[in-house]
């Protein structure tokens, strides 16, 4: 039976082409092993997730209504897999490599690079972000773990199973009705636009990772506490992230953070049938007084994502018709119209959650120390990146700094946990 060689596009990885000017298209994750894994068996085991999927072992082709992916069967262990030597700790360079991008042309949407030292390694993995979200990011990377443990006791990752349905984000509201379509014709992001002051928001430089811990006891007893106020942890860490940028700008006032939600719980049974990019928009703001207690602070977030998540359409707005718009117009036009869009969404913060790393064992050992990193946003934009491995929150900010940037961005990011910190004090 003769190979597919092509497969249509849907509306996510159109809409992720079209904001390549903006951020490059990949979401990275860097995994800390505190002894060595086989580089034979994680070649095979990448190669065992890759085959399974067509869009994994594809090339985007950005054409003007008909986008597509170009299936290659001709990929190599060059196109997916890679090992690299040092010295010390494998942490510092594998954070500096993880910035790489996969490039739609790129044979592989799915790379894995191993540093590896003489005692310990790092393993990274890069997906497009045409390809999936951080939801179906994480569970590729827990596919990855399952394959290697096949391979290693078995010799051979048959058995594995992906998910290979409709990749297609309309999955989120396709039975809606005309009315509750309607509905959605408005932005999904409200509120002031809230810009990170750059001495010079043109000015570019080196691909720079910069990055914050909150401990898993830190971060626990927050949450318990938010709990106790009727907040979830997402709520805990947007109102941080407000707090410590108004404080590290020495400002205040009406602010605005946009942030993503998962679409999936609009989908049957609440998972997409194939690997997909299903992430909606979700705006809060917040009149920032430096008077203000945390507590209260929080009280306005908590009601706000409340709102949101008790509407039966919450993340959807705007996204039928913004993906109408990349089905019906010419790619040079939707290029210069995401202007109108990404011109507004220049703060945010996406949050994954936690990740377990018991399920990410491979030759016997679990990881000791994790990041995430989401799609590196080119300046005027900043995002935080947060994600929790074993409860211990890892904060990220991505992007191609300047010297002069790094100290303010840094601030900025100690000062979420700083937030946490405080609030675990209030009374």
């Amino acid at each position: 039976m003769e190979r597919k060689k092509y497969s249509s596009a849907g509306v996510g990885e159109r809409m992720q082409y079209i904001a390549h000017k903006y951020n490059d298209t990949t979401i990275r994750f860097v995994l800390y092993y505190p002894s060595m894994l086989c580089a034979e068996t994680l070649r095979a085991a990448t190669k065992a997730v890759i085959e399974r999927v067509d869009v994994l072992h594809a090339s985007f082709v950005p054409k003007s209504r008909t986008s597509h992916w170009r299936i290659h069967n001709d990929y190599t262990p060059a196109d997916y897999f890679s090992v690299v030597e040092c010295e010390g700790n494998p942490m510092k360079p594998a954070q500096a490599i993880s910035l790489r991008e996969i490039a739609h042309t790129d044979k592989c949407q799915l790379q894995v690079i191993l540093v590896q030292s003489t005692e310990s390694c790092a393993m990274i993995v890069r997906i497009s972000h045409l390809v999936v979200d951080g939801s179906d990011g994480k569970y590729l990377l827990n596919k990855l773990a399952e394959s290697y443990r096949m391979m290693e006791q078995k010799g051979t990752a048959e058995e594995l199973e992906i998910k290979n349905g409709s990749r297609s984000a309309t999955n989120a509201y396709s039975e809606l009705s005309v009315k509750e379509l309607a509905s959605l014709a408005k932005t999904p992001f409200d509120g002031v636009k809230t810009d990170y002051p750059f001495e010079n928001p043109k000015e570019h430089g080196l691909l720079r990772m910069l990055r914050c811990t909150i401990p898993s006891e830190v971060l626990g007893k927050a949450r318990l506490k938010a709990k106790e106020d009727d907040a979830t942890v997402n709520d805990l860490l947007l109102t941080a992230c407000y707090r410590a940028y108004a404080k590290s700008i020495g400002g205040e006032g009406a602010m605005s953070i946009s942030s993503m939600m998962d679409l999936r719980s609009h989908c049957k049974d609440g998972i997409s049938a194939g690997l997909s990019n299903m992430s909606g928009g979700m705006g809060t703001s917040l009149e920032v007084k430096f008077e203000n207690s945390f507590r209260s602070d929080l009280k306005q977030i908590s009601g706000q994502t409340k709102e949101v998540k008790n509407n039966p359409l919450a993340g959807l707005n705007g996204m039928p018709f913004l993906h109408a718009a990349t089905k019906t117009f010419p790619m040079w036009l939707l290029l210069q119209a995401a202007d109108l869009v990404y011109s507004s969404m220049s703060l945010s913060m996406t949050n994954l959650g936690n990740i377990p790393l018991e399920p990410l064992v491979m030759n016997g050992v679990k990881p000791t120390e994790g990041i995430f990193g989401g799609p590196l946003k080119k300046k005027p934009s900043v995002q935080v990146g947060v994600a929790s491995f074993d409860g211990t929150a890892e904060l990220t900010i991505l992007g191609d700094f300047v010297t002069e940037d790094l100290e303010g961005l840094q601030r900025f990011l100690n000062g979420i946990r700083t937030e946490v910190e405080n609030y675990l004090e209030e009374e």
